[in-house]
């Protein structure tokens, strides 16, 4: 009898990989969502036997997976590595600070196993700002002015670029760590603030652009680019950044130049594959590059509810068969809390 292709699902914060101690509730929310949703769309799709791991201090969360394994304390490492070595494909949802991402997609590719996902390299760069900051410079591609420096400078590089401005890690995830500083007296909090959400001596100062927070949802597949959606980002400005939440799709006269900056930003990655995130802000007609997440994005939720196909499964196609949908059509809209996602992406 034929048995289906053995997929491994990780998501890094609730699978088992957060350090002893309280597990961050923004973070897991928003994976904890994530997985619920994509095993979900695999599980519809019917074509893979899927696997994945929990946290035991996540032990009554419902996953729609085929198995789910537990992982002990300290055993994340182990539980990883056995899991590939059985495994004929993974796909691997982690945040990109301090290479998290990175290291478990090298880890997966070293282990000869199949990403859904983008390589390595690839994510390496998309997780660092400064690295995409100059990519998107050498372009062309509009990006708000950003200055790489020391905690120590960070005065004199303000001056120089003006207020108001945001200060963010080079690694850092979603609203990690950023502040918006109006002036010099809110500097100081802010650079408190960035502290504690990175171990790095060099951080970003970036020109704010008040604009509309959104990002574009891709479809990636041997260096051809597919923009599924224009999101809407509910972000709360301060210090730090808030994410409240999003909508899907977000109407906007700045959407064609959304779509066009964001598949221009991501062929400047080679090795991005699958599902890619791209966050802009959008101000007068046009469309400002921040960030590239060379993974699935909290955005997936929404989109899954509106796509008119099997999300997981064009993802599957994308990366295995180098295929894109000849057509990715949206009904409807569909918004959502991240004070509510444990809730109703429970009942999946």
């Amino acid at each position: 009898m034929f048995a289906p292709p053995r997929l491994f699902v990780h998501e890094f914060v609730t699978g088992g990989g957060w350090p002893p101690g309280e597990l961050p509730y923004g973070l897991a929310a928003e994976g904890g969502a994530m997985l619920r949703a994509v095993l979900a769309d695999f599980r519809a799709w019917g074509a893979v036997h899927t696997v994945t791991t929990l946290d035991p201090r996540l032990a009554d969360l419902p996953l729609p997976a085929d198995d789910v394994v537990g992982v002990p304390p300290g055993q994340h490492a182990a539980v990883f590595a056995a899991l590939l070595g059985c495994s004929d494909a993974a796909l691997i949802i982690a945040p990109e600070t301090g290479g998290t991402l990175a290291r478990l997609n090298a880890t997966a590719q070293d282990a000869g196993v199949p990403l859904l996902g983008s390589s390595p390299a690839a994510v390496a760069i998309a997780g660092d700002k400064w690295a995409c900051y100059q990519r998107f410079r050498q372009a062309g591609l509009p990006t708000p002015v950003t200055r790489r420096t020391s905690f120590a400078d960070t005065p004199q590089v303000a001056r120089e670029i003006g207020y108001p401005l945001v200060t963010k890690p080079v690694d850092g995830v979603g609203c990690e760590g950023v502040c918006l500083v109006a002036n010099e007296t809110e500097l100081a909090a802010a650079l408190a603030v960035l502290s504690r959400a990175t171990r790095r001596e060099e951080i970003l100062l970036q020109s704010f652009v008040a604009g509309t927070h959104a990002s574009v949802s891709l479809l990636v597949a041997e260096g051809q680019a597919l923009p599924l959606s224009l999101n809407g980002q509910e972000i709360a400005t301060g210090c730090p950044f808030a994410y409240r939440g999003g909508v899907v799709p977000l109407s906007h006269p700045a959407a064609t130049s959304a779509f066009a900056v964001a598949r221009a930003a991501v062929g400047l990655l080679p090795g991005l594959q699958g599902y890619v995130g791209v966050d802009l802000v959008l101000l007068n007609g046009e469309a400002w590059l921040m960030d590239i997440n060379p993974r699935l994005t909290t955005s997936y939720i929404g989109l899954r509810r509106v796509l008119q196909l099997n999300l997981a499964q064009a993802i599957w196609q994308a990366c295995r068969q180098g295929v894109l949908p000849e057509k990715a059509p949206i009904t409807g809209q569909f918004s959502f809390s991240k004070d509510n996602l444990w809730a109703w992406e429970a009942a999946i």
